[in-house]
């Protein structure tokens, strides 16, 4: 396989983890086996009540075991998290065209692996027993993913060759990703449930928003190669 190929695989890649992690993580949601932070006696997953992170507890908040839904989870959050590694370095050696650029690229593409490697982390610390280390995982991804957006959408908007409807779509993940960080800091009390409320739909919104946005990134590196 030349390198040519193996830069298209990785793009392909971070497009197929986008829509595997939207697919499996409803499936998990049919699984989960109920409860939330505030009302245990909840059935089922509550799209507004429930976290991702809920979806890999091995014990639900409901006290039934949570196998399915654990074991889905983590394995769409391990294949989104690998997805990341190729891509990012792959998509470093596109936009190159100058030294400022090869320089940036190379900061938001470690960056970027840095997200890859703590998605992992996450769906291998469940939040009901590694709860410190899942929340230090949850952190890294979104502090390193959001630094290395910025640093991306900068380096396509200067690059002549490149789209800058890439460039847009990485701002609008950006500002997403920032009122979210607001929400969290105005907001950060599960045990309120309007506090919970805003944070499960500031999740859901920015996690949803980063898998559409690395669909489009995918298409847009796959189709510049």
């Amino acid at each position: 396989m030349g390198l040519k190929d193996w830069k298209s695989w990785s793009f392909i890649l971070i497009m197929v983890g986008s829509l595997q992690f939207i697919i499996l993580t409803l499936i998990a949601m049919v699984y989960y086996k109920g409860g939330t932070y505030i009302d245990q006696s909840t059935s089922g997953y509550l799209f507004w009540n429930n976290l991702f992170s809920d979806l890999g507890r091995t014990i639900a908040h409901s006290g039934l075991t949570n196998r399915i839904s654990f074991i889905i989870f983590t394995i769409t959050l391990l294949i989104w998290g690998f997805s990341h590694i190729p891509f990012y370095v792959a998509f470093s050696f596109i936009l190159r065209e100058n030294k400022k650029q090869k320089q940036l690229s190379k900061t938001g593409s470690i960056l970027g692996v840095l997200t890859g490697i703590s998605y992992m982390g996450i769906a291998l610390t469940p939040s009901d027993i590694l709860n410190d280390a899942h929340n230090f995982f949850v952190l890294m991804a979104f502090s390193s993913i959001f630094v290395s957006i910025i640093i991306y959408s900068i380096v396509i908007y200067h690059n002549k060759s490149y789209s800058n409807f890439y460039s847009y779509v990485l701002v609008i993940s950006a500002i997403i990703l920032a009122l979210f960080y607001i929400s969290l800091l105005l907001m950060p009390d599960k045990s309120i449930q309007i506090e919970l409320f805003i944070q499960v739909l500031g999740q859901k919104i920015a996690m949803y928003t980063l898998l559409i946005s690395g669909f489009i990134q995918g298409y847009g590196a796959l189709k510049k190669l």
